[in-house]
């Protein structure tokens, strides 16, 4: 059975709806949200939002392409990016993993990565990358990277 938890359609009326929820992570509760903005990609408009109770708040700003949220060992939360800069469409070698640590505080934790799509922490508190996620693979078709946290 399916339970709609919210609806951004109806919190976000057009035309600003199209925020395309594109990243899903649950945590103490909570469900955190990281959206996908429509294309061209408009620098810094991906925003996380938390859902207690199936309401919408606003908790994290100033992202681009949000397609990855995770909670890490540390309590902290992660946001990969598959794109960044001043980039209108795709472009690899552009994403990249930030920490969100206390009193907000952002670390960029890895960078360059190319066209990521996914991310997760395994038993080992590393971080695992689904690299080459998409688009022009040169050199492979994909690959999953394991990335240490300092």
């Amino acid at each position: 059975m399916a339970t709609r938890v919210v609806d951004f359609s109806v919190s976000f009326p057009a035309p600003v709806n199209r925020v395309g929820p594109a990243a899903l992570t649950f945590h103490n509760g909570n469900f955190y949200v990281g959206t996908l903005n429509p294309f061209p990609i408009v620098q810094s408009c991906s925003k996380i939002r938390m859902t207690p109770a199936g309401q919408v708040t606003e908790i994290g700003t100033g992202f681009t392409t949000i397609v990855g949220l995770a909670f890490g060992p540390d309590g902290h939360l992660y946001v990969l990016e598959n794109t960044t800069g001043a980039n209108q469409s795709p472009t690899p070698g552009t994403g990249r993993i930030t920490r969100i640590g206390a009193g907000g505080v952002r670390t960029v934790i890895a960078s360059g990565l190319f066209l990521p799509a996914a991310m997760t922490f395994g038993p080992d508190g590393a971080i695992y990358v689904s690299n080459k996620g998409f688009g022009p693979r040169p050199n492979g078709l994909g690959q999953i990277l394991r990335i240490t946290v300092p």
